[in-house]
């Protein structure tokens, strides 16, 4: 399963970003939701998990159903988790 601070390190690893705020421009997002996704600990949302997939020659489901998986274990959803983890892979 993928996590939402690895995707972000590796979009910035393979694209040489030196920065968050960097990554956020090439997202097309603001440098204040990727300070989310990393100090809030917020998950990814659909597009942006699709759109990091794309950049990283992933599969668009994987990414997403991890992002539905890393969600679940915060509220502790078993059902979800093992709903989810059948296509995180």
């Amino acid at each position: 399963m993928l996590k939402t601070i690895e995707l972000l390190e590796q979009v910035k690893a393979a694209y040489g970003l030196p920065s968050d705020y960097a990554l956020a421009k090439k997202l097309g997002l603001t440098r204040g939701a990727v300070s989310k996704y990393r100090c809030q600990g917020t998950t990814l949302d659909d597009k942006v998990a699709i759109e990091i997939a794309e950049l990283l020659d992933l599969n668009p489901l994987t990414v997403v159903a991890s992002m539905h998986i890393e969600r679940a274990e915060r509220h502790n959803d078993e059902t979800l988790i093992s709903f989810w983890s059948n296509y995180a892979h």
